[in-house]
């Protein structure tokens, strides 16, 4: 054969092979559809169809599902928010943050609900990091029930593999605080970054996300400085897997889905290996989110049963560390036990999620508000979220309501 002719068929052997290894045609989920997760044209679909894209782990309703009780009349959004002394549209921050969904809780009862870009009532609406409080949700649980038992305990009491690893060395409490010491880069906007280079480890050469998780050195002692990274809760719900024998979604299902009455069908992404990102990739209804801030409203109980350790609210939401005040690691918000903290908080608190994903609680006004989104500019708009979300509370209290003509939702 002549050289050229050589390179030629190598040429082309190398291109079928990098298709192959893209395309993946003996598997439901291939690295090249995985990139296009992302996609403008595509991503307001994709957050709502995430089992399509990973392999996932069903959640299915409660044998007696709950259904909050819907209010005579649906409540106006009131027209604008305060930001920084400047009044903005409330229809405008929606457009904005490419909102999919927005229900509105008082005293348990929905007064406002409207579903946006193809979604409904029961689209399952990926949660990103909104998953990391229901791992503490879990925690909590396994806690209470004495699976796990102390906060105190180091992740490798549990985990054998963590040993002689920076996270080995982490207690329980530390990765509620994302406290681990542990060195990792979360800088989504560098392609190059960790958490970058733990998805392509996962889902491009089949690693296991715990794995992938697992080996990245210490930086700091742990529990001396918060540092926001996933993989402190992958670990986290590694933690939880061994402590409990079960899968998350399995102890999820029994611990968290059948007593709060889950009403519509989820799931929760996994890795290959069918171990779920606990950091992330929950996909449920709008309303079954609603319930998880209810019950933290209620301070952990539901339906007249104590589920979390009757201080575990307190605790997860308003933590006594400096460091972990607004103002150390990002300017509008601090942290507690995988649940964030406006500055200034005034009995206020929220699960979040890149992409713009929220569950804000206002204990004073005994209000839960979750939204869901596909915003690319989620972090420039944090703090503004915290204002349309305070501005929306504030509407709730002057008596803004109407038909509920003015807020659809799908029954």
């Amino acid at each position: 054969m002549r050289p050229r002719h050589a390179l030629t068929a190598l040429a082309v052997l190398v291109l079928a092979g990098l298709v192959l290894f893209l395309t993946r045609p003996w598997s439901p989920w291939s690295p090249w559809q995985l990139n296009q997760l992302f996609w403008k044209n595509q991503r307001v679909d994709n957050f709502q169809h995430m089992d399509r894209l990973f392999p996932a782990h069903p959640l299915s309703p409660a044998t007696t599902p709950f259904r909050f009780p819907r209010a005579d009349r649906m409540a106006v959004l009131p027209a604008t928010y305060v930001v920084d002394g400047n009044h903005r549209l409330s229809a405008g921050f929606l457009e904005k943050t490419t909102t999919t969904g927005l229900l509105i809780l008082r005293d348990g009862r929905i007064v406002h609900e409207q579903y946006r870009r193809g979604a409904t009532a029961t689209s399952t609406l990926t949660s990103w990091s909104m998953a990391k409080s229901v791992v503490a949700t879990l925690v909590a649980i396994a806690l209470k029930e004495g699976t796990i038992a102390s906060l105190d305990d180091k992740a490798v009491k549990y985990v054998p593999e963590l040993q002689g690893k920076a996270y080995g060395e982490a207690r329980i409490r530390d990765l509620l605080r994302m406290a681990s010491g542990v060195k990792f880069d979360e800088t989504y906007s560098n392609r190059l970054a960790d958490i970058h280079q733990v998805f392509y480890k996962t889902f491009i050469f089949n690693q296991s996300i715990d794995n992938a998780a697992s080996d990245y050195p210490a930086e700091d002692a742990p529990g001396t400085r918060f540092h926001y990274k996933s993989m402190d809760t992958q670990i986290l719900s590694w933690v939880l897997r061994r402590a409990t024998g079960r899968s998350l979604t399995g102890y999820a299902q029994e611990k968290l889905w059948q007593p709060l009455g889950m009403q519509d069908k989820g799931s929760w992404n996994t890795d290959f290996h069918g171990n779920e990102l606990g950091y992330c990739c929950l996909n449920i209804s709008l309303r079954d989110y609603a319930k998880l801030g209810q019950l933290y409203l209620q301070q952990g109980q539901w339906n007249g049963q104590q589920l979390l350790p009757a201080d575990w609210v307190r605790e997860s939401t308003r933590r006594p560390e400096p460091w972990l005040t607004a103002g150390h690691g990002y300017p509008e918000r601090g942290y507690g036990y995988h649940w964030w903290a406006p500055k200034n908080p005034d009995q206020e608190f929220f699960a979040n999620g890149v992409w713009g994903q929220t569950i804000f609680v206002d204990e004073k006004t005994r209000t839960v508000i979750v939204k869901t989104s596909v915003d690319p500019d989620f972090k420039a708009n944090t703090a503004e979220m915290i204002a349309f979300m305070r501005g929306m509370v504030k509407g709730l209290d002057q008596g803004l309501v109407q038909d509920m003509a003015i807020a659809p939702a799908s029954p």
